[in-house]
């Protein structure tokens, strides 16, 4: 077989959201049900045309460019959930792939001139639209296909709960534009909660266990009856927060803002 011909693909639009690093989105968008972003379409190309009739759609496919994947891929790959073995790159929805397409359906909450406002997204903040089409039920649906290996549950699963104090401190600190926790730790604890090949742990008070979340960690107890989140608190040190203390990953200020709203307890 003869070598392919390389193809030019021109972007629609960018996807906005609050999701910025790869572990901040969910493994599958209707695992969070709850996030939000918004498709902007680029200007000059009569694309308010072409939404016509696509707002009596709930939901529509957007097919992006995994554009943090860096140019890599293997033939196999570790899933990260249901299974404990590789399987083939083929078989996954990994976002590292020969070609880095992606394909997600979206709930379609509204549409502002060449912005569409979504919902139950698993994508990146400046991720690369190429196309959108219309979601249809009766084209789209298949509920008795066979989901292959993911039908094998071979990681235990756990009911999440969250403690008072967390639950307190995630309202706060989804006040203030931190949105992407509550789900993301809610899937990383619900199935295999203690595998460090799997999620970020680090150490946490009195012996728990932590999940670490960009520089956040949440303290956890795996119980009888499922996963206790207990707290957050800042991973930084208090001489990392100093006003002069560089800060690479511009989120000082509100690590500072937490510290003065849930002040650590002395001794």
């Amino acid at each position: 077989m003869q070598p392919l011909p390389p193809l030019s693909l021109t972007p629609i639009g960018l996807f906005h959201c609050q999701a910025r690093y790869p572990y901040d989105v969910p493994r599958q968008g209707t695992l969070a049900g709850g996030n939000l972003g918004w498709l902007e379409l680029a200007p000059g190309h009569n694309f308010e045309a072409a939404l016509e009739g696509l707002e009596g759609f709930s939901r529509v496919w957007l097919l992006f460019l995994f554009h943090q994947n860096g140019g890599r891929w293997r033939p196999k790959v570790q899933p990260p959930r249901h299974t404990r073995q590789k399987v083939g790159l083929f078989a996954t929805r990994s976002p590292y792939r020969p070609n880095p397409i992606g394909l997600s359906c979206l709930e379609l909450l509204e549409i502002r001139g060449r912005t569409l406002l979504l919902r139950g997204h698993d994508l990146l903040d400046g991720t690369p639209v190429l196309d959108i089409k219309p979601y249809l039920p009766y084209a789209d649906a298949f509920p008795q296909a066979l989901a292959g290996w993911t039908t094998r549950q071979e990681l235990p699963e756990y009911p999440v709960r969250l403690a008072p104090a967390l639950e307190e401190k995630l309202r706060w600190l989804e006040g203030h534009g931190l949105a992407c926790l509550r789900d993301f730790l809610r899937e990383q604890l619900g199935e295999a909660p203690d595998d460090p090949k799997r999620h970020r742990l680090a150490p946490g008070p009195g012996g728990a266990a932590a999940l670490a979340y960009r520089t956040w960690r949440i303290p956890f107890l795996l119980q009888e009856g499922g996963v206790l989140a207990l707290d957050i608190h800042s991973a930084y040190r208090p001489e990392e927060l100093l006003p002069q203390a560089p800060d690479p990953y511009q989120d000082k200020a509100l690590h500072r803002l937490f510290q003065e709203a849930f002040p650590t307890p002395a001794g």
